[in-house]
């Protein structure tokens, strides 16, 4: 038989109250009550967790979308920034574009005022020599080194310009420039002139091949034109005598020296040194005798000079520059 537990409970006018309870029932019910309690007690916790965890969560949440937007308007700010600064490039590109243009336009200006004084220039030049070489009957050699054997490709027309021809023209006479002996060989006077003169040996009435320019001895020789060196030797009555062939049948010959530094076959510029005033051969005192022949004629070599005083003296100078 189950022992029975009363419960008395005395209200305060002394009323008492008996409750009649099983000790079976008890510790079910105190049992019941320390679970409940734990349950309640481990929900609580649990519950108060989580909700701090929402509260962090939430916290985070909003420190998020404070960055975010933060973020966002720098975004907005670096791409305002980013466009201003593309309109400023492009405009800068758009300045030195046009730039460009001006200085491209002003460049072309310059070059064709440049070309139009420098064919001016050239013209006159080309007709100034043109007049220098027609006054005494001379004619321009013609370049004859053109060699069509050897060569070949499509034939595609050139169109002909005043400026093309007159470049021609010039190039033409220039390179017949080179080619032919004007200047003087030495830095002296002239002492005898082309043509009949008194032999100053025995008196009599001779034909002078050349002219003679007055020198003191070692004096320098210089070549008149552009060259390959014909003969270099010891030539009897010329004494050390040098023939320099110029092409197109033009040759200069140059005697009495006291000694010649070329040798045949070598090729000579205007201005180079070939040798030094002497007295050898037939002479009657240091000197240099100078000739130029045409087709193996002796021509008169004044004429020469005479173009290199009229051209200004470029060609005059024996010392090359």
């Amino acid at each position: 038989m189950d022992e029975q537990l009363h419960i008395i409970i005395a209200g305060s006018k002394g009323k008492v109250f008996k409750v009649p309870c099983s000790k079976k029932k008890l510790c079910i019910f105190v049992t019941a009550s320390v679970l409940s309690l734990l349950i309640l007690t481990v929900t609580s916790i649990c519950s108060f967790s989580l909700y701090a965890r929402n509260v962090d969560i939430s916290s985070q949440l909003e420190g998020l979308k404070e960055k975010l937007h933060t973020s966002a308007e720098q975004i907005a700010v670096y791409s305002r920034l980013t466009e201003e600064q593309r309109l400023k490039l492009d405009l800068k590109v758009a300045r030195l574009e046009l730039n460009n243009i001006k200085q491209a336009t002003a460049f072309k200006e310059e070059k064709e005022s440049i070309m139009s004084t420098a064919v001016d220039e050239l013209n006159e030049r080309s007709q100034l020599i043109e007049r220098i070489i027609g006054s005494i009957g001379m004619k321009v050699p013609v370049n004859k080194g053109n060699d069509s054997k050897h060569s070949g490709g499509l034939f595609i027309q050139q169109p002909d310009t005043d400026r093309d021809e007159l470049l021609f023209k010039a190039d033409k006479y220039l390179n017949a420039i080179r080619y032919l002996p004007f200047g003087k060989p030495v830095k002296g006077a002239i002492t005898s002139r082309f043509g009949k003169r008194q032999d100053p040996l025995n008196n009599k009435s001779a034909y002078h091949t050349g002219i003679d320019f007055r020198g003191k001895k070692g004096e320098p020789v210089y070549a008149t034109a552009d060259g390959v060196v014909k003969k270099a030797f010891r030539n009897g009555g010329y004494g050390n005598f040098v023939v320099i062939d110029h092409g197109n049948g033009y040759t200069t010959a140059f005697a009495h020296m006291q000694k010649y530094v070329v040798h045949k076959g070598d090729r000579v510029e205007r201005g180079q040194l070939i040798g030094l005033i002497g007295n050898t051969g037939r002479s009657t005192g240091s000197h240099l005798h100078y000739e130029v022949a045409l087709d193996n004629k002796p021509i008169n070599p004044y004429s020469f000079l005479k173009i290199a005083g009229l051209s200004g003296g470029a060609s005059s100078s024996p010392e090359k520059k």
